[in-house]
């Protein structure tokens, strides 16, 4: 099965939704740090295989920067300094989630469906 686009912007909303819940609601424990550096592989994994077209229409978001903190995480595990993960959840999430959350919108309205893949 081809991911498109939309699969994917919708697994990073997905993983920001998770780890945004998670640190509302969970101790910060190490199983929870360990779910929530998966989550910030995940929405780097599925930011390295958006089209160069729609990283195009998204100038403003970091999307080398992205990518880089998924390699960092998964290859060189043992520089992850988990004060900047917590500055990321804090300062970067909110923000690649409200930039994404606009091109999820629109394209459920160009679907009619009526609503934005769960958000």
């Amino acid at each position: 099965m081809t991911r498109t686009d939309d699969d994917r912007v919708a697994h990073i909303l997905e993983a920001i939704d998770s780890i945004e819940r998670w640190t509302a609601t969970r101790d910060h424990d190490d199983l929870y740090r360990s779910g929530v550096i998966r989550q910030l592989e995940i929405i780097g994994e599925a930011s390295s295989h958006l089209s160069d077209t729609f990283k195009s229409a998204h100038p403003t978001i970091p999307w080398r920067s992205i990518v880089g903190s998924r390699i960092r995480a998964a290859h060189r595990y043992w520089e992850t300094e988990w004060s900047q993960i917590e500055q990321t959840i804090a300062e970067d999430l909110p923000t690649l989630r409200d930039a994404l959350a606009t091109p999820v919108r629109q394209i459920a309205v160009e679907n009619d469906e009526g609503m934005s893949l769960g958000y």
